[in-house]
Protein backbone atom coordinates (compact mmCIF):
# COMPACT_ATOMS: atom_id res chain seq x y z
CA UNK A 1 0.00 0.00 0.00
CA UNK A 2 1.52 3.46 -1.18
CA UNK A 3 0.65 7.07 -0.28
CA UNK A 4 0.03 9.30 -3.56
CA UNK A 5 1.81 7.08 -5.52
CA UNK A 6 5.07 8.05 -3.31
CA UNK A 7 7.33 5.26 -2.01
CA UNK A 8 10.45 4.02 0.63
CA UNK A 9 13.17 2.92 -1.84
CA UNK A 10 16.26 1.41 -0.47
CA UNK A 11 19.09 2.45 -3.23
CA UNK A 12 22.14 -0.43 -2.75
CA UNK A 13 23.82 0.55 -6.06
CA UNK A 14 26.79 1.93 -3.95
CA UNK A 15 27.36 -1.52 -2.14
CA UNK A 16 27.50 -3.40 -5.08
CA UNK A 17 30.35 -1.20 -6.52
CA UNK A 18 32.55 -1.67 -4.10
CA UNK A 19 31.36 -5.32 -3.03
CA UNK A 20 29.98 -8.31 -5.02
CA UNK A 21 26.63 -8.14 -3.16
CA UNK A 22 24.35 -9.10 -5.95
CA UNK A 23 25.65 -12.71 -5.98
CA UNK A 24 24.96 -13.08 -2.53
CA UNK A 25 21.72 -11.98 -2.18
CA UNK A 26 20.24 -14.80 -4.55
CA UNK A 27 21.67 -17.22 -1.89
CA UNK A 28 20.25 -15.70 0.82
CA UNK A 29 16.90 -15.12 -0.38
CA UNK A 30 15.73 -18.38 0.91
CA UNK A 31 17.17 -17.87 4.89
CA UNK A 32 15.01 -14.38 4.56
CA UNK A 33 11.67 -15.80 3.21
CA UNK A 34 12.19 -18.72 5.66
CA UNK A 35 12.99 -15.79 8.94
CA UNK A 36 9.98 -13.70 7.74
CA UNK A 37 7.60 -16.57 7.25
CA UNK A 38 8.80 -17.85 11.09
CA UNK A 39 8.34 -14.14 12.30
CA UNK A 40 4.20 -13.81 10.93
CA UNK A 41 3.60 -17.19 12.10
CA UNK A 42 5.22 -16.81 15.36
CA UNK A 43 7.40 -19.90 15.17
CA UNK A 44 10.92 -18.34 16.20
CA UNK A 45 12.92 -17.08 19.31
CA UNK A 46 10.18 -15.14 21.33
CA UNK A 47 7.77 -15.16 19.26
CA UNK A 48 5.68 -14.75 22.32
CA UNK A 49 7.12 -10.84 22.15
CA UNK A 50 5.83 -10.17 18.44
CA UNK A 51 2.76 -8.66 19.49
CA UNK A 52 4.07 -5.54 17.60
CA UNK A 53 2.97 -7.16 14.17
CA UNK A 54 -0.34 -7.00 14.83
CA UNK A 55 -1.05 -4.21 17.16
CA UNK A 56 -1.98 -1.19 14.86
CA UNK A 57 -4.80 -2.95 12.79
CA UNK A 58 -5.86 -4.50 15.96
CA UNK A 59 -5.53 -2.57 19.30
CA UNK A 60 -4.84 1.11 18.25
CA UNK A 61 -7.80 2.41 18.28
CA UNK A 62 -9.09 1.51 21.24
CA UNK A 63 -5.77 2.80 22.85
CA UNK A 64 -6.13 5.95 20.92
CA UNK A 65 -10.25 6.21 22.46
CA UNK A 66 -8.97 5.80 26.21
CA UNK A 67 -6.34 8.43 25.37
CA UNK A 68 -8.27 11.12 24.16
CA UNK A 69 -10.10 12.08 27.49
CA UNK A 70 -6.54 11.82 29.39
CA UNK A 71 -4.70 14.12 26.32
CA UNK A 72 -7.97 16.69 26.45
CA UNK A 73 -7.25 17.04 30.48
CA UNK A 74 -3.93 17.60 30.36
CA UNK A 75 -4.14 20.29 27.04
CA UNK A 76 -6.61 22.21 29.16
CA UNK A 77 -4.37 22.81 32.35
CA UNK A 78 -0.65 22.80 31.00
CA UNK A 79 0.93 24.20 28.21
CA UNK A 80 4.67 21.59 29.06
CA UNK A 81 4.96 17.62 30.02
CA UNK A 82 8.08 16.01 31.47
CA UNK A 83 7.96 12.17 29.26
CA UNK A 84 10.12 10.37 32.03
CA UNK A 85 11.57 7.08 30.38
CA UNK A 86 14.69 5.88 29.03
CA UNK A 87 15.22 3.18 25.93
CA UNK A 88 11.86 2.09 24.39
CA UNK A 89 9.67 4.18 26.83
CA UNK A 90 11.10 7.73 25.09
CA UNK A 91 13.35 7.06 22.02
CA UNK A 92 10.77 6.58 19.48
CA UNK A 93 8.62 8.99 20.38
CA UNK A 94 11.15 11.53 21.15
CA UNK A 95 12.20 11.24 17.48
CA UNK A 96 9.31 11.43 16.01
CA UNK A 97 8.35 14.30 18.29
CA UNK A 98 11.62 16.17 17.00
CA UNK A 99 11.01 15.35 13.69
CA UNK A 100 8.14 17.26 13.25
CA UNK A 101 7.88 20.05 15.45
CA UNK A 102 9.56 23.37 15.31
CA UNK A 103 13.16 22.81 16.14
CA UNK A 104 13.17 26.36 18.62
CA UNK A 105 9.26 25.69 20.27
CA UNK A 106 10.49 25.98 23.79
CA UNK A 107 12.12 29.25 23.02
CA UNK A 108 8.31 30.42 22.11
CA UNK A 109 5.67 28.20 22.24
CA UNK A 110 3.06 30.62 21.69
CA UNK A 111 4.25 31.23 18.59
CA UNK A 112 6.13 27.57 17.66
CA UNK A 113 3.77 25.43 19.05
CA UNK A 114 0.19 25.53 20.21
CA UNK A 115 0.36 22.39 22.26
CA UNK A 116 2.32 21.49 25.30
CA UNK A 117 5.50 21.02 24.49
CA UNK A 118 7.47 17.90 25.53
CA UNK A 119 10.54 18.23 27.51
CA UNK A 120 12.45 14.21 28.54
CA UNK A 121 13.93 12.85 31.82
CA UNK A 122 14.53 9.58 33.12
CA UNK A 123 16.88 8.52 30.22
CA UNK A 124 20.36 10.04 32.14
CA UNK A 125 21.46 10.84 35.75
CA UNK A 126 23.56 13.80 34.72
CA UNK A 127 23.10 16.55 37.83
CA UNK A 128 23.25 19.52 35.16
CA UNK A 129 20.68 18.70 33.20
CA UNK A 130 17.84 17.71 35.50
CA UNK A 131 18.30 20.96 37.50
CA UNK A 132 18.40 22.59 34.64
CA UNK A 133 15.15 20.99 33.36
CA UNK A 134 13.57 22.35 37.01
CA UNK A 135 14.78 25.67 36.35
CA UNK A 136 12.86 25.51 33.08
CA UNK A 137 9.95 23.95 34.27
CA UNK A 138 9.15 27.89 36.62
CA UNK A 139 8.55 29.36 33.49
CA UNK A 140 5.98 26.67 32.62
CA UNK A 141 2.80 24.54 33.86
CA UNK A 142 3.73 21.27 33.57
CA UNK A 143 2.49 17.91 33.98
CA UNK A 144 4.40 14.55 34.18
CA UNK A 145 4.29 11.31 31.69
CA UNK A 146 6.13 8.34 33.58
CA UNK A 147 7.05 5.34 31.18
CA UNK A 148 7.99 2.20 32.66
CA UNK A 149 7.33 -1.00 32.47
CA UNK A 150 8.10 -1.99 35.61
CA UNK A 151 8.81 0.95 37.59
CA UNK A 152 12.10 -0.84 39.18
CA UNK A 153 14.47 1.04 36.63
CA UNK A 154 16.99 3.42 37.95
CA UNK A 155 16.98 6.74 35.88
CA UNK A 156 13.19 7.21 35.52
CA UNK A 157 12.30 5.91 38.86
CA UNK A 158 14.53 8.44 40.42
CA UNK A 159 13.60 11.40 37.90
CA UNK A 160 10.09 10.60 38.76
CA UNK A 161 11.14 11.09 42.58
CA UNK A 162 12.98 14.65 41.70
CA UNK A 163 10.20 15.58 39.71
CA UNK A 164 7.34 14.32 41.68
CA UNK A 165 8.30 16.37 44.99
CA UNK A 166 8.96 19.67 42.57
CA UNK A 167 4.83 19.25 41.25
CA UNK A 168 4.05 18.92 45.28
CA UNK A 169 5.90 21.66 46.00
CA UNK A 170 4.59 24.31 43.67
CA UNK A 171 0.88 22.89 42.80
CA UNK A 172 0.26 20.64 46.11
CA UNK A 173 -0.24 17.05 46.63
CA UNK A 174 -3.62 17.58 45.84
CA UNK A 175 -3.28 19.43 42.19
CA UNK A 176 0.05 17.42 41.82
CA UNK A 177 -1.92 14.28 41.74
CA UNK A 178 -3.80 15.20 39.01
CA UNK A 179 -0.43 16.55 36.97
CA UNK A 180 1.14 12.69 36.74
CA UNK A 181 0.52 10.42 34.53
CA UNK A 182 1.98 6.66 33.78
CA UNK A 183 2.38 4.32 30.90
CA UNK A 184 2.93 0.87 32.49
CA UNK A 185 2.14 -3.13 32.88
CA UNK A 186 -1.25 -3.21 33.09
CA UNK A 187 -0.95 -6.34 35.72
CA UNK A 188 1.55 -5.87 37.73
CA UNK A 189 5.00 -3.82 38.67
CA UNK A 190 5.71 -0.86 41.16
CA UNK A 191 4.60 1.82 38.59
CA UNK A 192 1.37 0.17 38.46
CA UNK A 193 1.09 -0.02 42.17
CA UNK A 194 2.12 3.19 42.85
CA UNK A 195 -0.53 4.38 40.08
CA UNK A 196 -3.23 2.95 42.47
CA UNK A 197 -1.86 4.31 45.42
CA UNK A 198 -2.06 7.28 44.74
CA UNK A 199 -5.00 7.62 42.04
CA UNK A 200 -2.85 8.22 38.92
CA UNK A 201 -4.32 7.94 35.43
CA UNK A 202 -2.68 4.74 33.60
CA UNK A 203 -2.51 3.31 30.31
CA UNK A 204 -1.34 0.13 29.34
CA UNK A 205 2.12 -1.49 28.03
CA UNK A 206 0.95 -4.85 26.00
CA UNK A 207 2.64 -7.88 27.73
CA UNK A 208 3.72 -9.11 24.42
CA UNK A 209 5.51 -6.16 22.95
CA UNK A 210 9.08 -4.93 24.07
CA UNK A 211 10.23 -1.50 24.80
CA UNK A 212 11.90 -0.97 21.73
CA UNK A 213 9.18 -2.19 19.88
CA UNK A 214 6.43 0.09 21.18
CA UNK A 215 6.35 3.43 19.92
CA UNK A 216 2.88 2.95 18.37
CA UNK A 217 1.28 1.65 21.59
CA UNK A 218 0.41 3.84 24.59
CA UNK A 219 4.61 4.25 24.81
CA UNK A 220 4.73 6.95 21.99
CA UNK A 221 1.19 7.65 20.98
CA UNK A 222 0.26 9.26 24.17
CA UNK A 223 3.12 11.43 24.47
CA UNK A 224 2.51 12.27 20.75
CA UNK A 225 -1.17 12.83 20.73
CA UNK A 226 -0.88 15.29 24.03
CA UNK A 227 1.73 17.21 21.72
CA UNK A 228 -0.85 17.30 19.06
CA UNK A 229 0.87 15.13 16.35
CA UNK A 230 -1.36 13.51 14.18
CA UNK A 231 -1.25 9.93 15.59
CA UNK A 232 -3.40 8.96 12.80
CA UNK A 233 -1.40 9.76 10.41
CA UNK A 234 1.29 7.98 11.79
CA UNK A 235 -0.63 4.93 12.42
CA UNK A 236 -2.09 4.67 8.62
CA UNK A 237 1.76 4.69 7.86
CA UNK A 238 2.52 2.01 10.13
CA UNK A 239 -0.29 0.10 8.51
CA UNK A 240 0.75 0.49 4.99
CA UNK A 241 4.16 -0.24 6.03
CA UNK A 242 3.04 -3.69 7.44
CA UNK A 243 0.73 -4.73 4.14
CA UNK A 244 4.12 -4.10 1.95
CA UNK A 245 6.49 -5.93 4.72
CA UNK A 246 4.40 -8.62 5.49
CA UNK A 247 2.35 -9.57 2.85
CA UNK A 248 2.89 -13.19 1.91
CA UNK A 249 3.08 -12.39 -2.16
CA UNK A 250 6.01 -10.15 -1.59
CA UNK A 251 9.10 -11.83 -1.09
CA UNK A 252 10.90 -9.85 -3.54
CA UNK A 253 13.81 -8.69 -2.70
CA UNK A 254 13.23 -6.04 -5.22
CA UNK A 255 10.03 -5.11 -4.20
CA UNK A 256 10.20 -5.63 -0.49
CA UNK A 257 12.80 -3.23 0.65
CA UNK A 258 12.70 -4.81 4.61
CA UNK A 259 14.07 -7.97 3.60
CA UNK A 260 16.48 -6.24 0.85
CA UNK A 261 17.95 -4.64 4.15
CA UNK A 262 17.71 -7.85 6.06
CA UNK A 263 19.93 -9.53 3.35
CA UNK A 264 22.63 -6.91 2.63
CA UNK A 265 22.87 -6.14 6.46
CA UNK A 266 23.96 -10.06 6.97
CA UNK A 267 26.03 -10.69 4.06
CA UNK A 268 28.23 -7.40 4.41
CA UNK A 269 28.03 -8.54 8.28
CA UNK A 270 29.32 -12.08 7.35
CA UNK A 271 32.16 -10.55 5.10
CA UNK A 272 33.88 -8.94 8.15
CA UNK A 273 32.13 -5.44 7.60
CA UNK A 274 31.17 -4.94 11.39
CA UNK A 275 29.75 -1.43 12.14
CA UNK A 276 27.28 0.26 10.80
CA UNK A 277 26.75 4.08 10.59
CA UNK A 278 23.36 5.64 10.42
CA UNK A 279 23.73 8.69 8.47
CA UNK A 280 21.16 11.18 9.05
CA UNK A 281 20.62 14.50 6.89
CA UNK A 282 18.80 16.82 9.04
CA UNK A 283 19.49 18.32 12.72
CA UNK A 284 15.71 17.00 13.48
CA UNK A 285 16.05 14.07 12.55
CA UNK A 286 19.18 13.29 15.41
CA UNK A 287 17.01 11.36 17.62
CA UNK A 288 15.66 8.99 14.58
CA UNK A 289 19.00 7.92 14.87
CA UNK A 290 19.07 7.57 18.59
CA UNK A 291 16.01 5.31 18.25
CA UNK A 292 17.81 3.49 15.72
CA UNK A 293 20.68 2.52 17.04
CA UNK A 294 18.80 1.20 19.85
CA UNK A 295 16.46 -1.23 17.84
CA UNK A 296 19.24 -2.61 16.03
CA UNK A 297 21.93 -2.65 19.22
CA UNK A 298 19.65 -4.50 21.16
CA UNK A 299 18.46 -6.40 18.68
CA UNK A 300 21.44 -7.42 16.94
CA UNK A 301 24.28 -7.96 20.33
CA UNK A 302 23.79 -11.18 21.65
CA UNK A 303 26.37 -14.08 21.81
CA UNK A 304 29.21 -11.88 21.34
CA UNK A 305 27.99 -11.33 18.00
CA UNK A 306 26.09 -8.82 15.83
CA UNK A 307 26.72 -5.28 13.82
CA UNK A 308 27.60 -2.34 16.07
CA UNK A 309 25.22 0.70 15.19
CA UNK A 310 26.42 3.89 15.17
CA UNK A 311 25.35 7.51 13.66
CA UNK A 312 26.52 10.08 11.68
CA UNK A 313 24.63 14.37 11.04
CA UNK A 314 25.74 14.86 8.03
CA UNK A 315 27.00 17.42 6.19
CA UNK A 316 27.79 18.84 10.04
CA UNK A 317 30.28 15.19 10.75
CA UNK A 318 31.66 15.67 6.61
CA UNK A 319 33.80 17.95 8.12
CA UNK A 320 34.97 15.64 11.46
CA UNK A 321 34.35 12.42 10.61
CA UNK A 322 34.79 12.83 7.03
CA UNK A 323 38.13 12.15 6.56
CA UNK A 324 37.80 8.14 8.35
CA UNK A 325 34.54 7.55 6.47
CA UNK A 326 36.64 8.10 3.09
CA UNK A 327 40.45 6.86 3.76
CA UNK A 328 39.33 4.48 7.35
CA UNK A 329 39.76 1.38 7.70
CA UNK A 330 37.07 -0.62 5.57
CA UNK A 331 35.55 -2.35 8.39
CA UNK A 332 32.14 -0.99 7.76
CA UNK A 333 29.29 0.35 5.63
CA UNK A 334 27.26 3.51 5.93
CA UNK A 335 23.24 3.62 5.80
CA UNK A 336 22.15 7.01 4.55
CA UNK A 337 18.46 8.36 5.10
CA UNK A 338 17.71 10.78 2.10
CA UNK A 339 14.84 12.98 2.24
CA UNK A 340 13.22 13.83 -1.33
CA UNK A 341 11.06 16.27 -0.35
CA UNK A 342 12.51 18.72 2.04
CA UNK A 343 10.60 21.24 4.23
CA UNK A 344 9.50 22.80 7.01
CA UNK A 345 6.21 23.04 8.13
CA UNK A 346 6.78 23.50 11.69
CA UNK A 347 4.75 27.08 11.45
CA UNK A 348 2.06 26.47 9.43
CA UNK A 349 0.74 24.53 6.69
CA UNK A 350 2.43 26.12 3.82
CA UNK A 351 5.79 24.30 2.86
CA UNK A 352 8.55 26.14 3.44
CA UNK A 353 11.78 26.47 1.53
CA UNK A 354 15.00 28.82 1.37
CA UNK A 355 16.64 29.92 -1.75
CA UNK A 356 20.15 31.12 -1.84
CA UNK A 357 19.66 35.02 -2.36
CA UNK A 358 21.80 37.81 -3.67
CA UNK A 359 23.13 39.29 -0.71
CA UNK A 360 25.69 41.46 -1.99
CA UNK A 361 28.65 39.78 -1.01
CA UNK A 362 31.61 38.84 -3.22
CA UNK A 363 32.50 35.52 -1.78
CA UNK A 364 32.78 33.22 -4.77
CA UNK A 365 29.45 31.93 -4.08
CA UNK A 366 26.86 33.81 -6.96
CA UNK A 367 27.25 29.86 -8.81
CA UNK A 368 24.37 28.86 -6.69
CA UNK A 369 22.20 32.31 -6.55
CA UNK A 370 18.52 31.34 -6.55
CA UNK A 371 18.97 27.28 -6.13
CA UNK A 372 16.81 25.68 -3.68
CA UNK A 373 19.34 24.97 -0.55
CA UNK A 374 17.32 21.40 -0.49
CA UNK A 375 18.44 20.82 -4.20
CA UNK A 376 21.99 22.00 -2.95
CA UNK A 377 21.56 19.42 -0.25
CA UNK A 378 21.02 16.76 -2.82
CA UNK A 379 24.05 17.23 -4.59
CA UNK A 380 25.61 16.86 -1.22
CA UNK A 381 24.45 13.95 -1.03
CA UNK A 382 25.14 12.39 -4.46
CA UNK A 383 28.67 13.78 -4.36
CA UNK A 384 29.50 12.27 -0.66
CA UNK A 385 27.72 8.78 -1.93
CA UNK A 386 30.21 9.27 -5.18
CA UNK A 387 33.34 9.63 -2.90
CA UNK A 388 32.53 7.73 -0.23
CA UNK A 389 31.90 4.32 -2.92
CA UNK A 390 35.25 5.31 -4.68
CA UNK A 391 37.03 5.29 -1.71
CA UNK A 392 35.53 1.89 -1.01
CA UNK A 393 32.91 2.26 1.47
CA UNK A 394 29.78 0.38 1.18
CA UNK A 395 27.14 2.73 1.03
CA UNK A 396 22.95 2.27 1.21
CA UNK A 397 20.59 4.92 0.65
CA UNK A 398 17.16 4.69 2.14
CA UNK A 399 15.12 7.43 0.09
CA UNK A 400 11.69 8.35 2.03
CA UNK A 401 9.36 10.79 0.07
CA UNK A 402 9.32 13.73 2.84
CA UNK A 403 9.22 13.64 6.80
CA UNK A 404 5.49 13.81 8.02
CA UNK A 405 4.12 11.28 10.16
CA UNK A 406 2.35 9.17 7.62
CA UNK A 407 6.32 8.36 6.52
CA UNK A 408 7.88 8.38 9.94
CA UNK A 409 5.41 5.46 10.76
CA UNK A 410 6.08 3.79 7.83
CA UNK A 411 9.63 3.87 8.19
CA UNK A 412 9.64 3.10 11.67
CA UNK A 413 7.85 -0.12 11.10
CA UNK A 414 10.11 -1.06 8.01
CA UNK A 415 12.99 -0.65 10.19
CA UNK A 416 11.15 -3.31 13.23
CA UNK A 417 10.21 -5.72 10.38
CA UNK A 418 14.08 -5.86 8.99
CA UNK A 419 15.71 -6.12 12.04
CA UNK A 420 13.20 -8.91 13.22
CA UNK A 421 13.98 -11.06 10.17
CA UNK A 422 17.60 -10.09 9.67
CA UNK A 423 18.17 -11.68 13.57
CA UNK A 424 16.12 -14.78 12.72
CA UNK A 425 18.49 -15.59 9.95
CA UNK A 426 21.25 -15.61 12.20
CA UNK A 427 19.20 -18.04 14.42
CA UNK A 428 19.20 -14.75 17.36
CA UNK A 429 16.19 -13.88 19.77
CA UNK A 430 15.75 -10.01 18.86
CA UNK A 431 13.37 -9.05 21.22
CA UNK A 432 15.53 -9.89 24.25
CA UNK A 433 18.14 -7.65 26.11
CA UNK A 434 20.00 -9.62 29.18
CA UNK A 435 22.76 -7.73 28.41
CA UNK A 436 21.33 -4.36 29.99
CA UNK A 437 21.07 -5.99 33.13
CA UNK A 438 24.49 -6.76 33.72
CA UNK A 439 25.47 -2.85 34.60
CA UNK A 440 21.74 -2.84 36.82
CA UNK A 441 22.73 -5.41 38.88
CA UNK A 442 26.52 -4.15 39.94
CA UNK A 443 25.05 -0.54 40.35
CA UNK A 444 22.01 -1.64 42.72
CA UNK A 445 24.55 -3.90 44.49
CA UNK A 446 26.57 -0.37 44.59
CA UNK A 447 23.99 1.81 45.73
CA UNK A 448 22.89 -0.90 49.10
CA UNK A 449 19.65 -2.02 47.22
CA UNK A 450 18.36 -5.25 49.53
CA UNK A 451 18.05 -7.99 47.26
CA UNK A 452 21.94 -7.14 46.16
CA UNK A 453 23.82 -6.60 49.22
CA UNK A 454 25.12 -10.67 48.95
CA UNK A 455 27.23 -8.76 46.16
CA UNK A 456 28.04 -5.05 47.59
CA UNK A 457 31.77 -6.53 48.70
CA UNK A 458 32.99 -8.50 46.15
CA UNK A 459 31.68 -5.67 43.59
CA UNK A 460 33.89 -2.78 45.49
CA UNK A 461 36.64 -5.02 46.04
CA UNK A 462 36.84 -5.57 42.01
CA UNK A 463 36.31 -2.01 41.52
CA UNK A 464 39.77 -1.12 43.94
CA UNK A 465 41.48 -3.46 42.32
CA UNK A 466 40.59 -2.77 38.43
CA UNK A 467 41.62 0.97 39.61
CA UNK A 468 45.45 -0.43 39.79
CA UNK A 469 46.56 1.17 36.49
CA UNK A 470 46.47 4.57 36.52
CA UNK A 471 48.39 7.50 34.79
CA UNK A 472 47.69 10.79 36.95
CA UNK A 473 48.90 13.69 35.39
CA UNK A 474 51.33 16.40 37.60
CA UNK A 475 49.40 19.03 39.65
CA UNK A 476 51.06 22.45 38.57
CA UNK A 477 51.43 24.59 41.37
CA UNK A 478 51.20 28.75 41.10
Amino acid sequence: MLNSNKNLSLDWTKVHDCFPIEKHLQEELNSIIQAKRSLLEKSGPNAAMTGWLNYVDEHAQTILSQMAPLVKDIQSHSDAVVIIGIGGSYLGARAIYDSLTHSYASLKPELFHKKPILFWAGHHLSTDELVELLDVLDHFTPSLVVISKSGNTTEPALSFRLLKKYLDERFGAEEARHRIFAVTDSNKGTLLKLCKENGYAHLPIPDDIGGRYSVFTAVGLFPLAIAGIDVQELLKGVYAAKEDCASPKNNSLETNPALCYAAIRNILYRNQFKTEVFCAWSQKLRNLSEWWKQLFGESDGKEHSGIFPSSAIFTTDLHSLGQYFQDGERNFFATHLRVQDEYSLAQGSIKRKLSIPDAQLNDNFDFVLQKDLSDIQHDAQNGTFLAHCDGKLPTLVWEIPEINPFWLGYFMFTQFFSCAVGAYVRGINPFDQNGVEEYKNNMYALLGKPEFSHKASQIKKRIQTNQRLKSVGITSKN
